[in-house]
C-alpha cells in the first residue's frame, strides 16, 4: 500500500521506500584469501562483486516524464512516450493507462502497481500501471487525451484489461 507521495519535476509520485524495506538484504560473497609474498609486485586485489540494490521506480518514472517532455513537444507524442515508457519500464508485465486528467473517466482496476498525476507543458495526465480491470473514458478520445497498452478488449471508450 502506498503510504505517502513525493513531488519531483512537477510530478506527483507515490513513495517507494516501503517496497525497498521488504527486499532481502544482499549477502556478501566470500572472497578467497590470497598468498602474498612481502615485496611482491602486481598482486591482484580480491575481486569484489557489487550487488545492485532495487532501483527506485519513482526515479525511473521521473526520467520517463522528463524524456517525454523533452523529446515530444506534441501532445500525442507525449502521451505515447508516457505509455511506452511505463510499459517497458515495468518489464512488459502490466497493463498501462495514460489519460488526460481533465477528461471524465471511471475505472475499477485490480493489482494497482502505480497511480500518479503527471503535470507538464501539455497539462495534467493520470497514469496507472495495473494487472487487470475496467476503464471508461467519458471525455474525448484520441492520442492527445489517452493511450493504453497491455492485454485488453476495447468497445468504444470502454476497455476491459486482463492479466498478462
Amino acid at each position: 500500500m502506498i503510504a505517502s507521495s513525493v513531488t519531483a519535476a512537477g510530478v506527483l509520485l507515490p513513495a517507494t521506500a516501503s517496497y525497498a524495506a521488504t527486499a532481502p538484504a544482499p549477502q556478501p560473497k566470500p572472497v578467497a584469501a590470497q598468498k602474498v609474498t612481502p615485496g611482491e609486485v602486481g598482486v591482484r586485489a580480491p575481486q569484489v562483486e557489487v550487488i545492485k540494490s532495487i532501483v527506485d521506480s519513482t526515479a525511473k518514472i521521473i526520467t520517463i516524464v522528463r524524456n517525454a517532455i523533452e523529446k515530444n513537444q506534441n501532445r500525442p507524442g507525449y502521451v505515447k512516450s508516457l505509455m511506452e515508457g511505463l510499459f517497458y519500464e515495468n518489464g512488459q508485465h502490466y497493463n498501462v493507462m495514460v489519460i488526460n486528467n481533465s477528461n471524465g473517466f471511471s475505472f475499477n482496476l485490480h493489482g494497482l502497481v502505480y497511480d500518479a498525476r503527471v503535470s507538464g507543458i501539455h497539462g495534467t495526465y493520470r497514469v496507472f500501471v495495473f494487472e487487470s480491470g475496467e476503464f471508461t473514458n467519458h471525455g474525448d478520445g484520441g492520442w492527445i487525451n489517452w493511450g493504453f497498452r497491455g492485454w485488453f478488449t476495447q468497445n468504444g471508450n470502454h476497455v476491459n484489461f486482463r492479466r498478462p
